[in-house]
């Protein structure tokens, strides 16, 4: 399809072992676009950046969330 994405391979780079408190960080770091119009956030997020499997159950999954909308053309200011 040559359809490429803004990571390190231009594919899913799928998610490294676990590590609970990485897991957090790297869901609410990889949540952004990832194709033009097309945004990840939460464990999507992790599985197409590499992140850290884990952790984001916990806590790191609302702020995800919160960053992708924010990120969004036309975004929510809520």
């Amino acid at each position: 399809m040559g359809v490429r994405l803004d990571t390190g391979t231009g594919g899913i780079m799928g998610e490294c072992s676990m590590d609970a408190h990485a897991g957090e960080l790297h869901t609410v770091e990889n949540a952004k676009e990832v194709f033009p119009g097309l945004y990840v956030s939460g464990m999507a997020a992790n599985q197409v950046y590499g992140g850290c499997r884990m952790g984001p159950v916990f806590g790191g999954m609302l702020p995800s969330g919160q960053k992708a909308a924010r990120e969004m053309p036309g975004k929510i200011t809520a």
